[in-house]
């Protein structure tokens, strides 16, 4: 028994020796490990990091949130300030009756306001005179508020004369970078007479307008500006795109039936009459 102790003594080392090194390379394996995870740690945090080393803290991301409302909320002013609102009534009715009904009442403003001053009523031309497509009646009445609002406006002035409103093809305004085209300019033509004391308070009272009237050509046909000057304006108001409509508010419900619709009447009030009056007598 004696001579065996040596032997069972040398055996116990060498399974000590044996499970010490084992703990060693175990724990050498666990400290690359920890330290890989560190470095990915790290590696991670520093793509979170914006420039100007800003830690992403909370404070970083209440700044972000709240720069993006402010953000939000100045786009949707100047939306509001340029795009013309679609008209709630024409999504709760037949969209071509509706332009018509609009069409006759624009038709009797300018009558009654011409007529308040002695002066013939404008033209209106360009418009269709059967009933026109449906996907372009909002370009439509967009137009034809245009003739309501800016013939109101001028003749408020105290113009000599309002000879003629056209009305003219759309044209898209395609972004800078040449990408999608976010918004339609629907343009308006309008031909008068006025003095220049008059013109400039047309134009400043145009600028004043919301949503905005682009003023894109002022020409001056004739005249001198001691004397009645002959002008033509083109204006124009912006609609979004069909494709861009998704950002526009949503048409809220018709607050009036459609009415019967009647032939639209193309020409002046007097030639329209005069017009009336014959078919009469026939």
């Amino acid at each position: 028994m004696a001579q065996r102790s040596p032997a069972i003594g040398m055996l116990l080392g060498a399974v000590a020796a044996g499970a010490a090194l084992a703990g060693v390379a175990a724990w050498w394996v666990n400290l690359q490990t920890i330290e890989r995870q560190a470095e990915e740690k790290r590696a991670a945090v520093k793509k979170l990091a914006l420039s100007g080393r800003i830690p992403p803290n909370q404070e970083v991301l209440d700044y972000l949130t709240a720069r993006e409302k402010s953000l939000g909320a100045s786009y949707q002013h100047w939306l509001e300030a340029v795009i013309t609102p679609p008209v709630a009534e024409a999504a709760g009715a037949d969209p071509q009756l509706f332009f018509q009904e609009r069409f006759h009442e624009v038709q009797r403003t300018l009558e009654r306001l011409a007529a308040a001053r002695s002066m013939p009523v404008p033209e209106q031309l360009g418009f269709p005179k059967e009933l026109p497509p449906s996907d372009t009646v909002p370009r439509l009445l967009a137009q034809l508020s245009l003739i309501e609002q800016a013939s109101t406006l001028m003749l408020e002035q105290g113009v000599i004369a309002l000879a003629s409103v056209k009305v003219e093809d759309p044209e898209t305004v395609p972004e800078e970078d040449g990408g999608n085209v976010f918004l339609t300019r629907v343009p308006v033509r309008v031909r008068l007479t006025c003095s220049l004391p008059q013109l400039m308070k047309i134009v400043g009272a145009i600028q004043r307008v919301r949503p905005l009237i682009d003023v894109r050509t002022l020409r001056i046909v004739s005249g001198t500006p001691s004397d009645h000057l002959e002008v033509e304006i083109l204006l124009g108001r912006s609609l979004l795109t069909p494709g861009a409509q998704g950002s526009s508010q949503s048409a809220q419900e018709a607050k009036r039936p459609a009415r019967k619709a009647r032939p639209p009447r193309t020409g002046s009030g007097r030639a329209g009459r005069s017009q009336r009056t014959a078919t009469e007598a026939e």
